[in-house]
């Protein structure tokens, strides 16, 4: 039990100590600096901060959330990027490497597998990443492609590794596999291939569909790119499954997450645009919302509990929810992107994907 705890302490520890230098990624990305040098410093005075200074959570603490120097106000920003990277580290550890014997809990480690420490480690490189991605689009509502890109890099070389692994191993115990047209097929490379351009190809859809519509984009063009991130790391972890032997239940898996984005991103923005709606007697478009909100929840609570199975119920599904978006579609994204920023009621969409993403990341089985 105590040595499970101190594990767990440890690499909470870690990530409160990740999360610290995440901050320093997020404020330099907007600020343009470097992320090595300088040294830390103060944001308002610009003085040297000292090593205690520095001590993930406790330093804000303990300095009442003011500057040791000039004593102004510190970003709430900081402590909760801090406890929230080092809780997801703790989560995700016990979310793929399954340590605990499930008959004595915590006081009993079983063996971990080099597979579940890879899949690990690549779990929390990516997590890095979407907070980096989440905490710049917040404050400076932009994406960074110093961000965007190295998570789809990630997710196609985390499917090249593991299939040249699991591929040499295969070889090793059970000779030369066949290479026939099905062994491609299922090649995890394929997948997050795939998974990538379908996450950019559905995004772009839905961001030029707001050009049609009101003569703007819906969303900004890094959002496609996170989008294509998500696809090619969920592709990646879903194709490296044994589980899903085809891309429709990674489809699906994408389709969901992005439109789970959606649900976050209206929860959101929801009360301030409602307040706006009932303001302005906008009785049809209150009412449009009101009903692409309820199906789109209908929709994903029929996906979890296979009600759509049948690939004409799937689509004929799709159809819909796209029928009831278009209603409203030129409504929200005048209120959400050209009126809105006035009103101060814009939030960026990035964030809500990765929310979404993090979501799949503990439900989806892999």
């Amino acid at each position: 039990m105590t040595f499970s705890l101190v594990v767990l302490a440890f690499i909470l520890i870690i990530g409160l100590v990740i999360g610290s230098f995440l901050n320093v990624v997020i404020l330099r990305t907007v600020s343009g600096e470097s992320i090595v040098f300088p040294a830390s410093k103060c944001p308002k005075c610009n003085t040297p901060l000292k090593w205690y200074h520095n001590i993930p959570v406790l330093s804000y603490i303990f300095l009442r959330g003011k500057c040791g120097f000039c004593h102004e106000p510190i970003s709430i920003q900081y402590p909760i990027v801090e406890l929230l990277t080092g809780i997801l580290f703790v989560g995700l550890f016990l979310r793929f490497c399954t340590p605990f014997d499930p008959l004595f809990g915590l006081s009993v480690m079983n063996p971990i597998s080099w597979m579940q420490v890879i899949v690990y480690v690549f779990s929390l490189i990516i997590t890095c990443l979407f907070i980096a991605i989440a905490g710049t689009d917040i404050l400076e509502k932009k994406v960074a492609d110093a961000h965007t890109i190295p998570v789809i890099v990630l997710g196609v070389l985390y499917s090249i590794v593991y299939s040249i692994l699991t591929f040499v191993l295969y070889t090793k115990a059970n000779g030369m596999p066949k290479l026939d047209l099905d062994f491609f097929l299922t090649c995890p490379i394929l997948y997050s291939l795939a998974g990538g351009i379908l996450g950019f190809l559905v995004m772009e859809a839905v961001s030029r569909l707001g050009l049609v519509l009101v003569g703007t984009r819906a969303f900004g063009e890094g959002d496609s790119y996170i989008a294509a991130g998500i696809g090619t790391v969920f592709g990646a972890m879903l194709g490296c499954s044994a589980v899903y032997t085809s891309f429709l239940p990674i489809f699906k898996v994408i389709v969901a997450i992005l439109v789970l984005s959606g649900i976050i991103q209206i929860i959101f923005t929801l009360p301030l645009f409602v307040k706006k709606l009932i303001k302005n007697k906008n009785w049809i478009t209150l009412g449009s919302l009101s009903t692409f909100i309820i199906y789109t929840l209908s929709y994903l609570f029929a996906q979890q509990n296979g009600w759509l199975e049948n690939r004409i119920a799937y689509i004929s599904s799709l159809v819909v929810l796209l029928a009831i978006g278009l209603f409203t579609c030129r409504e929200l994204i005048c209120g959400l992107k050209n009126n809105a920023e006035a009103d101060g009621m814009y939030l960026p969409f990035g964030p809500a994907m990765i929310v979404a993403a993090m979501i799949a990341m503990f439900t989806v089985g892999f």
